[in-house]
């Protein structure tokens, strides 16, 4: 009985032996390879140099070598993009006025939800040969709203005729000389050096755009740019563009735009910018520029102060020369560990002096102001939530109401999910 349950044990032992030496045959042929050989087999794929002497605590850095070539764009290009989409409210109520939100320059669309905007972009840096390019291509509201003049007749997206929610944003290449690193051209298609903010929301501290950006200044030129970086501290840059918002001229003058951008710490940054020549449609006589400026202060890490100033004038249109100034400051508070999620604060107050409507589109003297007060959740790595309450009132009668005529103030409420890739 014994020997007969010794043999028994043997066999079964036997047996184990022979199907794990089975498996293990069948799972190398399956791919089944020790973590040293998994590693080795993903380097030669990656075309990444095996470290030499292999030791188990060189490993975490070949993983990383190995997450970065896996991560490295195909041919050098890099993808990035967003969406982003929205509800707003208007307390006013203008229903019987097809539901448009007065004075905002993209958020317009009264008590509805709205696809504002889905952003691609492709774009590589400079390589060996110096050259690079970007291009940024935008579809929804947003797009519609910010479009260009791509014929030349003096009217661009935001006339209802020419209506079109598929925009360029930018589209332009970059050249850096051989031994000059610092000295760049661009040419093509790209977003203004004017402002403080931005056409894409979720780059902004609010979800609404302030009138100084929707009214006071340009979103985009086609043309040529030149910079030099002096220093860390210190660049500048100069160009020659068709005029605001066009791709094919409208007149038969050109218009200088340029920045001085210095950054002495990292608390601390300013930048002047400005604008000037003709953008009246065919008219090169008329001359119209504008002085932008832009402080940004962070006194203590998650707090930062942003300032812009805009002063423009144009010349020689009815009935004479018109000028027009903005002024916001904008404080942005970010909590990283509340509530187990980052959290921020953002707030606005802008005034805009608009002396014959020549900006604003309104009859008679306007001094407009508003307030703006921003609450954000970032849910997971470039996703985002926001809610906004927004105050604007006119020194006039300026925006629509439900009952018919106008009143002098407009408030708002708006929510926001965006997702940044």
């Amino acid at each position: 009985m014994i020997k007969t349950t010794a043999w028994k044990f043997r066999t079964a032992v036997l047996a184990a032996a022979v199907t794990t030496l089975a498996f293990a045959a069948y799972a190398r042929a399956e791919g089944g390879l020790t973590l040293e050989e998994r590693v080795q087999r993903l380097e030669r794929r990656a075309e990444v140099p095996p470290a030499a002497n292999c030791c188990p605590t060189d490993l975490q850095q070949r993983l990383d070598a190995l997450e970065a070539a896996i991560k490295k764009p195909p041919f050098g290009f890099t993808i990035n993009g967003m969406l982003v989409a929205s509800y707003l409210y208007d307390l006013n109520d203008p229903k019987d006025h097809d539901n448009v939100v007065g004075l905002r320059a993209f958020d317009k669309d009264h008590n509805t939800f709205s696809f504002d905007l889905f952003q691609l972009q492709i774009s590589r840096a400079p390589g060996d040969n110096g050259v690079g390019f970007t291009t940024k291509l935008n579809f929804g509201k947003t797009a519609e709203r910010m479009a260009s003049d791509w014929d030349g007749d003096g009217t661009i997206g935001n006339v209802p005729e020419e209506n079109n929610d598929v925009e360029l944003e930018e589209g332009y290449i970059t050249y850096n000389f051989p031994g000059l690193p610092d000295f760049q051209i661009k040419g093509g298609k790209f977003v203004t050096l004017l402002g403080a903010e931005v056409i894409e929301s979720p780059l902004n501290p609010n979800i609404s755009r302030s009138l100084a950006f929707g009214f006071a200044i340009p979103f985009t030129h086609t043309g040529l740019l030149t910079s030099y970086t002096f220093s860390p501290q210190f660049k500048a840059i100069l160009g020659v563009v068709n005029g605001w918002d066009n791709v094919i001229d409208s007149n038969d003058g050109k218009s200088v735009t340029g920045s001085l951008a210095f950054t002495p710490v990292d608390q601390f940054s300013m930048s002047l910018n400005g604008i000037y020549g003709a953008e009246e449609p065919h008219r090169g006589d008329s001359k119209r520029g504008v002085i932008d400026f832009i402080a940004t202060i962070k006194p203590v890490d998650n707090l930062a102060f942003i300032l812009n100033y805009d002063y423009g004038n144009e010349t020689d249109i009815v009935p004479g020369t018109e000028q027009w100034q903005a002024f916001s400051g904008i404080v942005t508070y970010d909590i990283p560990d509340a509530l187990q999620v980052p959290i921020g604060f953002a707030l606005r107050g802008e005034y805009f002096d608009d002396s014959n409507g020549v900006r604003l589109g309104n009859t008679g003297y306007q001094n407009d102001w508003e307030v703006t007060a921003t609450f954000k959740v970032v849910l997971a790595e470039g996703l985002m939530a926001r809610a906004e309450y927004r105050y604007d009132n006119a020194k006039h009668p300026t925006f629509l109401r439900n009952v018919g005529g106008l009143q002098d103030q407009q408030q708002t409420v708006a929510a926001e999910l965006s997702y940044v890739f």
